[in-house]
């Protein structure tokens, strides 16, 4: 149904377009309805089939960076090319009848013979009248789409938030620490306080980034660093983690704790089941306009797409793909698949970006 909206616009434009002129001409030129009705038919008859063109190109190119000028040229064409028709059709098809003679005579043959020397004038602002239209009506739809995105934004955010604080994205880490600091405080009192010491500060780091949507990479990473410094101490030698970086895009803009919970689940899936030594790979690398973050293990676990669907096992994930549909719409992607050492790979691809987002209200 939505494909045809330019067919019926065109239709009630071009309607409008009749009444308007047909008015005029009975009012400013005495003549009877049917005699201006037929005048208006014939003079913008082919704005019939015109009026959903320019609506469609209109709504599919309209006039927004970064290709703002190609667009122009591309309406500017449009508009001379539908010009150009509009005036060989009118002087080809529409005979008219000799110039009258006396003024007394048929004000629409005055008309016709005045308006023909005009033709190009009327078509243009038109054209123009209706690809201003349309380019604000198009503004306005997409501002209230980012608006309700903005929204629901600030739904995941306040979730992803209550996450961070709570480790809900796994309780599974919350709860492993603190029977590892249970441990250590009888038998190496130290490594205790310093693990201690390592998870007030991701807490503290945590809250300081909580009021925003996107943080900077630098800082994603060293969010992430504080939570690896936790998991560092209680698998010792068990983990080993490659960072895998492109320093040119450390100031660019991603999800606030979107790497944490993609690597807490490696950890879970990957590095602790295992009795030999769990590797985990952090890439991050600009494909275009797009920043590439890969999380790769060595586990022996196969990927099973059903796990996204098991809020157990799953959540992470899920979550993660969700806030990133939300932030991005079709301009992310997020891929779970077999690593090509064992284990998971889990690849998010988002626009790059050296501007933030809407921020929500902390």
């Amino acid at each position: 149904m939505w494909r045809l909206a330019p067919l019926w616009l065109g239709l009630l434009l071009w309607l409008g377009l009749l009444v308007f002129f047909t008015v005029s001409f009975v009012i400013t030129n005495l003549e009877p309805w049917t005699v201006a009705l037929t005048g208006a038919i014939s003079f913008w008859a082919l704005w019939l089939i015109f009026f959903p063109i320019i609506i469609w190109l209109s709504l599919r190119f309209p006039l927004e960076r970064p290709k703002i000028w190609l667009q122009a040229v591309l309406h500017l064409s449009a508009c001379l090319l539908m010009v150009i028709i509009s005036q060989v059709a009118y002087r080809t098809f529409l005979t008219l009848p000799p110039p009258p003679a006396e003024p007394t005579q048929s004000a629409q043959v005055l008309a016709r013979h005045t308006s023909q020397g005009m033709r190009a004038p009327p078509d243009i602002l038109i054209y123009l009248l209706t690809l201003s239209a349309c380019v604000a009506l198009a503004h306005f739809h997409r501002a209230q789409v980012r608006e309700r995105r903005a929204i629901e934004l600030e739904g995941h955010l306040a979730q992803a938030k209550l996450q961070a604080l709570r480790m809900q994205i796994n309780p599974h880490f919350l709860f492993n620490t603190l029977n590892a600091i249970s441990t250590l405080v009888h038998t190496n009192p130290h490594t205790a306080d310093e693990m201690i010491s390592d998870l007030s500060e991701l807490f503290r780091a945590s809250l300081e980034s909580s009021g925003d949507q996107e943080i900077g990479l630098a800082r994603e990473l060293d969010l992430l660093q504080r939570y690896l410094a936790i998991e560092q101490r209680r698998f010792g030698e068990r983990l080993r983690v490659e960072q895998d970086v492109d320093p040119e895009i450390l100031a660019a803009f991603v999800p606030t704790l979107i790497l944490q919970p993609i690597v807490e689940n490696a950890i879970r899936h990957g590095v602790e089941p295992q009795a030999g030594v769990g590797r985990i790979t952090i890439q991050a690398r600009r494909e275009g306009d797009q920043i590439k973050l890969s999380v790769s293990d060595n586990g022996k676990q196969s990927f099973d797409p059903s796990v996204l669907e098991r809020k157990r096992d799953g959540v992470g994930l899920s979550n993660t793909r969700g806030r990133l549909q939300q932030l991005y719409g079709n301009e992310m992607s997020f891929a779970v698949n077999n690593g090509e050492l064992g284990g998971w790979t889990v690849v998010m691809k988002i626009p790059f970006r050296l501007a933030r987002m809407n921020k929500t209200n902390s």
